[in-house]
Order: structure tokens, then sequence, then C-alpha cells
């Protein structure tokens, strides 16, 4: 097995292990605060659910053949597009309720109602919480590390993401220890700070892990058959495509007929059209297949080792 291969198994294993901890901190944060009444905990859910989101982005990246070595995100189809806006409903609809609800609990507490803040935190359900937190602040750590050595673009993303809120999570462990010693009133003011910063959580997933969402051209096909067709040998450019957002990164996929005299050079050529390419559009991986006739093809990549 080569090495890409090699990096994209253990991108691919880290991520998965991360979605199952993700899932299960999220199954913890859910079920402990409908149990016990704990806002902080359900707000944390929604944040945690953005996590597993953006893990399921990246997982996306790492296997999709398009996506070699989970470097590049290169768009996305219609199952990301419904995912994007379910999940942007339900973090809607979830994030106003548990608003409303921490709300009036603050003002049941202002105007000296008896038990305003009916949340009654136990032992079990906070060592569970803090447990799963910090197996996934470990994990997330590691990944980060391995996503450095590995090079993967999929993988640092979702562990940058991670680790941007990951103070959350250790705040929150804090603040749950308040609650189970009877700070019952932090619960909902921790909460609605949570739930303030769901929007910015969702924000910096959907602009870094999906920047765009209906797979668009890039650059248009006329403008690369103009360029590529100036390169000497070349006859004809059809077929293309490309996708990406053009300064930051483009997948480019064109099929290319050479003169008979220049076949022996398609290496070359193919290294020619990507150095003008990149030149005129800015970062970007090619896939150039060469036609010599209609009954042999020849596949040239020359971005494996490339972005």
């Amino acid at each position: 097995m080569n090495e890409g291969a090699d990096q994209r198994r253990i991108s691919y294993r880290l991520l998965l292990a991360t979605l199952w901890a993700t899932l299960l901190l999220l199954a913890v944060e859910v079920i402990g605060g409908w149990a016990t009444g704990s806002l902080t905990l359900l707000a944390e859910s929604l944040h945690t659910l953005i996590d597993g989101f953006s893990t399921i982005l990246s997982l996306v990246a790492v296997t999709s053949p398009q996506r070699q070595l989970g470097r590049e995100v290169w768009g996305h189809g219609r199952g990301e597009v419904a995912a994007t806006l379910i999940l942007c409903a339900f973090l809607g609809f979830t994030g106003i309720s548990l608003l409303f609800i921490a709300l009036r609990h603050l003002w049941d507490g202002l105007n000296g109602i008896a038990d305003p803040f009916p949340v009654d935190l136990d032992a079990h359900v906070l060592r569970l919480t803090a447990l799963m937190v910090i197996v996934n602040v470990a994990l997330g750590v590691y990944a980060n590390y391995q996503a450095r050595s590995l090079n993967s673009l999929a993988l640092r993303l979702n562990t940058q993401h991670f680790l941007a809120d990951v103070w959350l999570s250790l705040v929150m462990v804090a603040v749950l220890m308040a609650v189970h010693y009877n700070q019952h009133w932090l619960d909902p003011i921790f909460a609605l700070g949570l739930l303030s910063l769901v929007a910015n959580s969702l924000w910096r997933v959907l602009n870094e892990q999906l920047p765009m969402l209906l797979r668009p051209t890039a650059i248009a096909p006329e403008a690369i058959a103009h360029l590529v067709t100036q390169v000497e040998g070349v006859t004809r450019c059809q077929r293309i495509r490309s996708r990406g957002m053009v300064g930051r990164q483009v997948w480019v996929e064109l099929h290319l007929a050479l003169h008979p005299e220049y076949m022996e050079l398609a290496d070359d050529i193919g290294e020619q059209i990507e150095a003008l390419l990149r030149r005129q559009y800015g970062p970007l991986r090619t896939q150039i297949w060469v036609e010599p006739s209609r009954r042999q093809e020849q596949y040239w990549d020359p971005g494996l080792s490339g972005y």
C-alpha cells in the first residue's frame, strides 16, 4: 500500500473514532440534560452536534475519490445541502426554545418565584459528562498532532474547529460542578452564553469546510480551453470540468488530444499545462487525460504529490 493510501486510511480512522466519541458525548449531554433539567447540558449539546457535522464533512472529504488524501474540499452535492439546511433549521428551533426557557427561569428568579431553577444534576451524570469531555479533548489533541504529520486538510480543519471551542467544554464541566453544589442560577446564565455562540460555531464550519453547496463551475471551460490550446502539441481540449474557489483551491479535469509527434512528451506537456493554469488561477489540482487515439487513453495526474 502506498504512502497516500496509508495517510488516507489513518485520517479516516481518526475521523471515525472522533465521530463515535462525539456521538457518545452528544447522547450523554442530551439524555443527561433532559433527565436533570440542565439547560447548560442541552445548550452544549448543540455545539457537540455541530462538531459531529464537522466530522462528517471531513469524512466525506477523505472518502471521496475526488478528494485525494483528504487534502481538498472541492464542493458538495445535494446530500450536503440537505443536511446543512436541516441542521440550520434544527439548531434555530432548538436554540430559540432553550433561549426562552433560560430567560423564563431567570425572570422567575428575579421575581422571587419558588424554585426558579428546576435543575437536579446527579453526580453520576456529572462524572460521565466530565469523562466524555476529557476523552474528546484528548482525542482532539492527538488528531491535531496527526493532522500536521499527515498534512491532511480535512483532518486539520475538523480538529481546529473542535479545539477552538474546547474551552467551552472545560468551562461547562466547572459550571456543572458548581450547579451540583446548589449554584443553580449558573445553569441558565451559562446556557445563554453557549446559545449566543452557536451561530458563530456553525458559521465557521460552513465557511471553512463547506465553501460551496452546489458544485458550481469555478472557471469557464472556454477560458481553460483557450489557455491549454496555446501549449505546443495540443490539438484539442474538451470535456473540461472545474470546481472549487479561485484563489483558494480549484480542481480541474480535462481531456487532451495531442499531435502524434508529441505523444512521448505527454508528461512534459501536462506539467506545462498545470503550471500555466496555476499562474493564471492560483492554487489548483489537475487531472489530465491524454487521448492519442479513440482506441487508447492514457491518464496523467501530476497532483498526487502536489496540492
